[in-house]
């Protein structure tokens, strides 16, 4: 085994035995040169194993940028929380913050927005020409300040307009509260379910290398009269448990209860 190896296997371990826990930074590359007694093109190399195995990004923590610690496991996300009937009557949360709240984790995100001509899939679900402009909001989503994922949503140029979702800030309470808002009520969701893999922008925004595993949901959403938007969402493979909820939520609360007696 080589020397890199051997540093990355005792770094995970003690990852794995909590000496260093989730959102922690792991000891700058001079402390590790020291330690190991390894070059730093050596230390390098065992980080860039630790990063490719799900342990570590480069990122911000502490206080200072470094390599830190990923948290492991999955996180369960409702997917449809969104489109729920009985989702919180909220104008400041929208369905990412209420997801991350009630996995017991502390929410915060990135935006930006764009326009676009869009990929031909969006420009086809959205039922507009190959070379029309459309409205791009994109959401880097991080959990305690890790990324964790990617929310893409196109809207035609017209509507986005109407409803002011053409603005350079994020929209309190999400897209599909403001539609409603200004008359535009979604009645239909339709999603795809994929796995991709991360291309060079989805990488650098997610910090993890090109080509890790995504859990890719693209959701078209629709009044009685028109295509609203098209929703690209991108969550890391192997770290998410997305959940669809059906029905009345007397009976999730039954489901939910059984499901908890099971985990005693």
């Amino acid at each position: 085994m080589h020397t890199y190896e051997l540093i990355a296997q005792t770094l995970a371990t003690e990852i794995d035995n909590g000496t260093w826990p989730a959102g922690s930074l792991l000891p700058t590359l001079a402390e590790l040169e020291k330690r190991f007694s390894a070059s730093r093109i050596t230390v390098r190399g065992a980080l860039e194993q630790l990063d490719k195995r799900g342990y570590v990004y480069t990122g911000r923590a502490e206080g200072r940028r470094g390599t830190v610690v990923r948290h492991r496991g999955r996180t369960s996300i409702v997917a449809n929380l969104a489109i729920r009937p009985d989702r919180p009557n909220s104008d400041t949360s929208d369905a990412f913050i209420e997801a991350a709240e009630l996995a017991g984790r502390t929410p915060s995100k990135r935006f930006e927005r764009r326009i676009e001509i869009p990929p031909k899939a969006i420009a086809d679900r959205l039922g507009i020409a190959p070379d029309e402009p459309v409205v791009a909001r994109t959401l880097t989503q991080l959990l305690d300040e890790e990324p964790w994922s990617i929310e893409v949503g196109h809207y035609p140029m017209d509507l986005a307009r109407e409803v002011g979702l053409d603005v350079e800030t994020d929209i309190k309470g999400g897209t599909a509260r403001a539609l409603e808002a200004a008359g535009y009520k979604e009645i239909a969701h339709f999603d795809e379910v994929t796995d991709e893999t991360a291309d060079a922008d989805e990488a650098y925004r997610l910090a993890v290398p090109i080509g890790s595993p995504l859990l890719v949901v693209v959701r078209t959403a629709a009044t009685a009269d028109r295509v609203t938007r098209v929703m690209r969402y991108l969550r890391l493979g192997g770290r998410t448990r997305l959940i669809w909820e059906q029905g009345a939520r007397e009976g999730l609360d039954v489901i939910a209860a059984a499901r908890n007696r099971g985990t005693e």
